[in-house]
Formats: C-alpha cells, sequence, structure tokens
C-alpha cells in the first residue's frame, strides 16, 4: 500500500494535528527514530566542512556570512556546504522514511 505524503502549511497544520492526536498518534517513536538517524548521518556521512556550517546554521541559528567569516570563505561557498549536506541528509532520510 502507497502513502500519499501530506506536506504541512499554515492552513492544514492544526487539521493534521487534531487529526493524528484523534487517532491517539503522537509520532514521537518515528520522530526519535528518525533523529537518531539523521544524527549518524552527520556523524558520519558529512565532511568536516559541511557538519560545521549545516550545525552552525541550522542548530545554533548563525547566518552564513557569519560562518563565512569565521571560516575565511564567501557566502556562497558555505552555501553550497549547507546545500550538500542539506542533499545528503534529505537522501539519507527517504531512504528510511516509512
Amino acid at each position: 500500500m502507497r502513502r500519499e505524503r501530506v506536506y504541512m502549511s499554515d492552513e492544514n497544520s492544526d487539521y493534521i494535528a487534531f487529526q493524528l492526536y484523534n487517532r491517539g498518534s503522537t509520532n514521537r517513536p518515528e520522530r526519535e527514530r528518525m533523529k537518531k538517524i539523521l544524527t549518524r548521518a552527520i556523524r558520519h556521512g558529512l565532511t568536516d566542512r559541511q557538519r560545521y556550517c549545516i550545525t552552525r546554521y541550522y542548530l545554533e541559528g548563525t547566518q552564513m556570512k557569519d560562518i563565512a567569516k569565521e571560516l575565511g570563505l564567501s557566502k556562497s561557498t558555505v552555501s553550497r556546504h549547507i546545500k550538500a549536506a542539506t542533499l545528503k541528509l534529505r537522501k539519507v532520510a527517504s531512504f528510511y522514511e516509512r
């Protein structure tokens, strides 16, 4: 059986959350599983520079221009590292997705 992908937006997020709540699903086990998979992929599947850029950008909220200054790179180079890392992580996530 193939599942249809539903993308959350501002318009439908409350409805989707309500439907999941009514079914008794909190999705916590799946989120925890995916978190472990992505953490492992970040540690072992990215280059050092990709790992640094993606961690600083997404987890610490640092702007790309500030990351570029820290590393002595251009903003576009940092952007390319983040994009490459994001694509790798998406590929890993889609492989493990139900």
